[in-house]
């Protein structure tokens, strides 16, 4: 199944056919952080029921990411600015 792509702040945001976005290349977007995949394990170990909001995409036949809808995503979002403030 086709999955959509654009560019933000350079970075690239990869969504899936019905709109949820990979949370890590969101991160990237966002806070323009290398580490972002580092900083996203990070903030699941503090708020675990975030792993529950995500589901995992086959973006690529060997790479699967976790993807959110975008009411998940505002949580994330907040959380996300919170911890690196």
């Amino acid at each position: 199944m086709k999955h959509y792509m654009m560019k933000l702040n350079g970075d690239r945001v990869r969504f899936t056919p019905d709109g949820k976005v990979a949370i890590v290349d969101a991160i990237k977007a966002l806070i323009a952080v290398e580490g972002a995949e580092r900083l996203w394990q990070s903030l699941k170990n503090e708020r675990p029921e975030f792993k529950d909001l995500c589901e995992r995409y086959n973006f690529q036949e060997d790479k699967i990411d976790s993807v959110v809808d975008g009411e998940s995503w505002g949580k994330i979002e907040d959380a996300l600015l919170d911890y690196i403030a």
